[in-house]
C-alpha cells in the first residue's frame, strides 16, 4: 500500500501542472510573506512614530501649563488633571531639577523608572509584564530653573493591533495556499491539455501520414510557436520523403530501360549461333549502353554530394573568358562537323573567383546541350557581358526550343521535355541539375528564356563582388 502511494505521487509529481503549479504556489507564499512583514514592520514604525508626535505635542503641553502657572509644580498638577481621565495612551511623566531632585511626578511614574541619561525617545519594559511604555526626554529651561523631562505612555494598544495583525496573517496564508493551488491547476490545465493533445498527434505521426498537421491554438503563445515549429519540422520532413521518393521512382526509371535493352541484347546474342563480328557488334553496343550507365550513376553521386554539402570548391582567380574561349576551341570540330556555326562574339573582361573544374564542368554540360538540340546548319552564341552589379554568360542556340511550360521544371533532376526523348538526343536529365548545383554552390544563379527566333537562351549570373 505504501509503495503505491509513493509510486502515485512520484506520477504526480512529475506532471508538468503539478510542477508549475507547485512553483507558482511557492513563489506567491514567498512574495505574500514579504509584503506582510513588509507591512507590518511598516505598521510597526507608524505607530512608534503617532506615539512619539503624541508626547511631543504633550510636552508642549506640559511646559505651556507650568508657564502659565508661573510654578513648576503647580503646572504639573494641571496637566495632570488634564489628562487623568484619557482611556487610551495615558500619560505618565516626571520633572527632575538641575541637582536630580524629583520636582513632581505621577502616580505611575516610579514604576517606570524614568531616569534615561539622554534626551530622546526609549522604548523601556516593565519587568514581570508584556506592556511596554514609550518615554520621551527632554531638558529644557523654564522659569529660569533648568529641568529634565520625562513623558511616557503605553504601547500596549498599539502592539495589540500588531499582534491582531500577524495573527491575521498567518489565518490569510493557508487561504492564499488553497487558492494559489486551485488557480494554479485551473490555469496549468489549458496548456498542459493542449501539450498532450500535440504528443499525442505527433505520436502517431509516421513517414505514411506526413500530410498531418498538429491543431494550431488559437492564442498567441509558447505553445502556439512550439506547435507552428513542430508543423514547419513536419512539413520539412514530408517534403525530404517525398523528394527522397521522386528520386527512388526516377532512377528506377531511368535504369530500367538501358537495363532492359542491355539484357535484350545479350539474349539475343545468346539465342543462335553467331559469327565473331556479330558477338564483337554485340558486346560493342552493350559497352555503350553500360558507358552511359556509369556516367548516370556518376551523376547521380556528384548530385547527392551537392545535396549533402560534401562538395568542396577549389576556389581560384580565374578569367572568365579564357575558360569559354578554351570550351568554344574544344567543341568546334564538332560544331563544324554538323555545319553548326559556333561563335563567341563578345567578351567583357571578367575575372572571378571559383572553382576552374566546376566551371568548365558547367559550360561543358550547357554547350554540350545546346550544340545536342540544334539542327544542322544551326548557329550556339556564347556571349560574357559586364554589367555594374553582375556578369552574364549566356549560350544562344536556334535550335528545337522549349516549350513554355516546361521553361520552370528544366532544372529538375531527370526532367526531360518529350521532344527531347528520341533517338540519339536521349540522356539521363541530369546535366541541367548538375550545372544548377554547380552555380548555387558558387553563388550564382542560372536560368533560362524563349528566344523571339528559334531556340533558347542559357544564362548564369555572377555577382561582381565575386
Amino acid at each position: 500500500m505504501f509503495s503505491k502511494l509513493m509510486s502515485m505521487c512520484r506520477e504526480y509529481a512529475g506532471r508538468l501542472d503539478v510542477r508549475l503549479t507547485t512553483y507558482y504556489t511557492v513563489l506567491l507564499l514567498g512574495l505574500s510573506l514579504l509584503v506582510c512583514l513588509f507591512c507590518y514592520f511598516r505598521l510597526q514604525h507608524l505607530l512608534v512614530k503617532q506615539v512619539d508626535k503624541i508626547l511631543i505635542d504633550e510636552t508642549r503641553e506640559l511646559m505651556s501649563d507650568i508657564t502659565e502657572a508661573a510654578d513648576v509644580a503647580a503646572g504639573c498638577r494641571v496637566f495632570e488633571q488634564d489628562i487623568a481621565h484619557r482611556k487610551y495612551y495615558q500619560i505618565e511623566f516626571r520633572v527632575v531639577d538641575s541637582s536630580g531632585t524629583v520636582v513632581y511626578e505621577t502616580a505611575q511614574a516610579p514604576r517606570l523608572s524614568l531616569s534615561a541619561p539622554a534626551s530622546g525617545f526609549a522604548t523601556i519594559r516593565i519587568e514581570g509584564r508584556r506592556s511596554r511604555y514609550r518615554v520621551y526626554h527632554r531638558p529644557m529651561t523654564v522659569l529660569a530653573r533648568d529641568l529634565q523631562v520625562f513623558v511616557a505612555t503605553t504601547m500596549r494598544h498599539d502592539y495589540e493591533l500588531l499582534e491582531r495583525f500577524a495573527e491575521n496573517v498567518l489565518w490569510g496564508l493557508p487561504f492564499i495556499l488553497v487558492l494559489s493551488i486551485a488557480c494554479g491547476m485551473i490555469s496549468a490545465r489549458k496548456p498542459c491539455r493542449i501539450m498532450r493533445d500535440i504528443a499525442t498527434i505527433a505520436g502517431g505521426i509516421t513517414s505514411e501520414n506526413l500530410h498531418e498537421r498538429l491543431p494550431v491554438p488559437t492564442s498567441r503563445d509558447e505553445v502556439r510557436t512550439l506547435t507552428e515549429t513542430i508543423n514547419a519540422m513536419i512539413e520539412r520532413l514530408e517534403q525530404s520523403f517525398s523528394h527522397l521518393r521522386q528520386f527512388t521512382a526516377d532512377v528506377s526509371h531511368e535504369l530500367r530501360n538501358p537495363l532492359f535493352a542491355l539484357r535484350g541484347n545479350l539474349e539475343v546474342a545468346l539465342a543462335h549461333q553467331r559469327d565473331p563480328d556479330e558477338y564483337r557488334e554485340t558486346i560493342s553496343d552493350c559497352l555503350e549502353k553500360i558507358d552511359f550507365l556509369i556516367k548516370m550513376v556518376n551523376d547521380m553521386f556528384l548530385v547527392s554530394r551537392f545535396e549533402t554539402g560534401k562538395i568542396h570548391l577549389d576556389a581560384q582567380v580565374v578569367n572568365i573568358c579564357d575558360i569559354v574561349q578554351d570550351i568554344v576551341d574544344f567543341y568546334a570540330p564538332m560544331a563544324q562537323e554538323r555545319s553548326i556555326t559556333l561563335r563567341f562574339d563578345r567578351c567583357d573582361m571578367a575575372v572571378i573567383l571559383a572553382d576552374k573544374t566546376r566551371l568548365l564542368q558547367l559550360l561543358n554540360n550547357l554547350l554540350d546541350n545546346a550544340l545536342k538540340f540544334t539542327p544542322d546548319g544551326g548557329t550556339v552564341q556564347l556571349s560574357v557581358h559586364r554589367h555594374r552589379s553582375d556578369i552574364v554568360l549566356s549560350i544562344t542556340d536556334t535550335g528545337i526550343g522549349i516549350p513554355e511550360q516546361d521553361l520552370p521544371h528544366v532544372f529538375d533532376r531527370f526532367y526531360q521535355v518529350d521532344s527531347a526523348r528520341t533517338g540519339e538526343r536521349h540522356g539521363a536529365g541530369l546535366g541541367l541539375q548538375i550545372c544548377k548545383r554547380i552555380a548555387e554552390a558558387h553563388g550564382w544563379s542560372i536560368g533560362v528564356k524563349r528566344n523571339e527566333g528559334p531556340g533558347v537562351t542559357f544564362f548564369v549570373t555572377i555577382p561582381v563582388r565575386q
